[in-house]
């Protein structure tokens, strides 16, 4: 793959969703060098591990052999941009959008080489292609399910920091949770809370732990390694956990169902579409291209399940104003 083509897709301006005109000759995926840089491990039971389950499947359906590399820290992001691009590598991809600061701040120098931050928002240079799942969609039918699996109406919310897509995604959830509540006659409480930590799983126990002594039946809980811990605690307090961004229904009889981030769907769309030219600046992406998907367990009524399938069916139509939602516009 030359890094001509690369550039020359970097110039086509900013699109969202929206194809160019396909070369004529399917690209060599083989030959392009491609790195996946992630915060954390890949056996996280979350968001890197479904971020290398769709690394993967770019390798198992297009050729590819994209190089993953793991828990990285924080202070080494802009180093490790830098050394891919100095390395000349086409596609440099991370996985959170604690990415975007130092993608900006490195990708400029290395215009022959795509910079794509997955769950990014930041575009401020040509060979920047941010992809941002829509995770409001997928955490407002977590809501649903919560709403159904509840006893007393009190909700338990939790994220690994604080940030717009974050605040977003918890008002989505809180909307929807509220509405089932009110069909079935309860009186709705929320707590939220953040733990400015992804990774520690005793923090994110100890903090569930609180709420859920306070009140709460059901647990949400977004995080990438620490919420194992808010798994623990509703297990051993008898409380109920709604998963979010992997599939965690194995981990835990006390979760009732995940909504899983099925980037698997995902990635090959990605490589394909910068590889061919047809995508360049910020992506939108959500549950009408398939990356959320709603894992069942027994514990979840067919009443419950219906639900969900209707918002499926009314997000992929266009039917939802999400916006009415959000508390931060």
């Amino acid at each position: 793959m030359k890094k001509s083509l690369f550039a020359a897709a970097a110039l086509c301006g900013a699109l969202t969703l929206t194809a160019m005109p396909v070369m004529a000759e399917e690209p060599d995926y083989a030959s392009m060098k491609i790195v996946l840089i992630l915060p954390g491990s890949i056996d996280d039971q979350s968001w890197n591990a479904s971020n290398n389950a769709g690394a993967k499947a770019c390798d198992e359906q297009l050729g590819t052999s994209i190089e993953v590399v793991e828990s990285v820290p924080v202070e080494e992001f802009e180093s490790t941009f830098t050394e891919y691009g100095e390395k000349g590598y086409d596609l440099i991809m991370s996985a959170g959008s604690q990415f975007d600061e130092a993608c900006a701040a490195v990708a400029p120098q290395y215009p022959d080489s795509v910079y794509t931050v997955i769950n990014g928002q930041v575009s401020e240079s040509e060979n920047m292609v941010p992809v941002f799942p829509k995770e409001y969609e997928g955490s407002y039918l977590a809501g649903i399910v919560a709403g159904y699996a509840t006893e007393n109406g009190n909700f338990a919310v939790m994220g690994g920091e604080s940030n717009a897509p974050m605040v977003k995604l918890m008002d989505t959830y809180d909307a929807a949770a509220k509405a089932v509540c009110e069909e079935r006659g309860l009186e709705f409480t929320t707590t939220r809370s953040f733990v400015n930590t992804w990774s520690d799983v005793s923090a994110t126990k100890a903090m569930a732990d609180q709420m859920i002594d306070n009140g709460a039946d059901t647990v949400f809980c977004y995080s990438n390694e620490g919420a194992s811990g808010a798994v623990q605690s509703t297990q051993e307090k008898g409380a109920k956990f709604v998963a979010f961004a992997a599939n965690k229904n194995e981990e835990s009889d006390s979760v009732v169902a995940s909504v899983n981030m099925n980037w698997v769907n995902v990635y090959p769309w990605i490589i394909e579409g910068v590889a061919k030219g047809e995508l360049s600046g910020p992506q939108q992406v959500g549950v009408a291209e398939g990356v959320f998907e709603t894992i069942f367990t027994d514990a979840c009524s067919d009443e419950c399940k219906a639900a969900v399938e209707k918002a499926v069916e009314d997000i992929t139509a266009g039917n939802i104003d999400f916006t009415q939602y959000f508390s931060e516009k």
